[in-house]
C-alpha cells in the first residue's frame, strides 16, 4: 500500500493517513520483536504531528527499542521525553522498569532505584515481580545498601517458589 500510493501519501490530504499507517506499522512490529525493523519507523514517527498520548507511546517504544539494542543514552532521552508528556497508566510499569534498567546500565543507580520502586508501585502489569525485585537488589548493591539488597533479593527468591 505504501509503495502503490506513495504519490498520494506525499500530498497534504494523504500525509495524515501516511503518518497513521507508519505509527500503526511500528506498534505492530514492536509486538513481533523486530527491533531493527521498527527502529526507523519510530525514529520517523517522533517527527509526526501526533497527540501527546500517541507521542508518549512512540517515545516509550523507541526508548525500549534503543534499550534492547544497548543504545542506553538514546533510550534515556526517549524515556525522558515520554515522561515529560506523561505515561499512560497501562504502560507505567513497563516504562518505569525499562527506564530504570536503562539508568542502571548508565550507572545512574540512585535514579534507577527510584524507577524500579515506581515500577513496583505501578501495579501488576509489566515485568514479573521477580525481575523488579532482582533489579532493585542489584541497584541497592551498587549503591552500597547491602541490607536492602539482601531484602530485595530474598523477596525475588520467594516469588520464584
Amino acid at each position: 500500500m505504501l509503495i502503490q500510493y506513495k504519490a498520494w501519501f506525499n500530498t497534504p490530504e494523504g500525509r495524515d493517513v501516511y503518518e497513521l499507517v507508519q505509527v500503526q506499522r511500528a506498534f505492530s512490529l514492536i509486538h513481533l520483536e523486530t527491533k531493527e525493523e521498527v527502529r526507523p519507523l519510530l525514529e520517523e514517527a517522533v517527527a509526526f504531528q501526533l497527540d501527546s498520548e500517541v507521542r508518549s507511546y512512540v517515545h516509550c517504544h523507541l526508548g525500549r527499542c534503543y534499550h534492547e539494542l544497548a543504545l542506553y543514552t538514546l533510550a534515556r532521552e526517549q524515556f525522558e521525553r515520554a515522561n515529560s508528556l506523561g505515561v499512560s497508566e497501562e504502560w507505567e510499569a513497563v516504562f518505569h522498569y525499562y527506564y530504570g534498567y536503562t539508568l542502571y546500565e548508565l550507572k545512574e543507580f540512585q535514579r534507577a532505584k527510584r524507577e524500579f520502586i515506581l515500577c513496583l508501585q505501578s501495579g501488576p502489569s509489566g515485568p514479573e515481580p521477580t525481575l523488579r525485585y532482582s533489579m532493585l537488589a542489584a541497584t541497592s548493591r551498587k549503591l552500597g545498601e547491602h541490607s536492602e539488597a539482601r531484602s530485595y533479593a530474598e523477596k525475588a527468591r520467594s516469588l520464584k517458589r
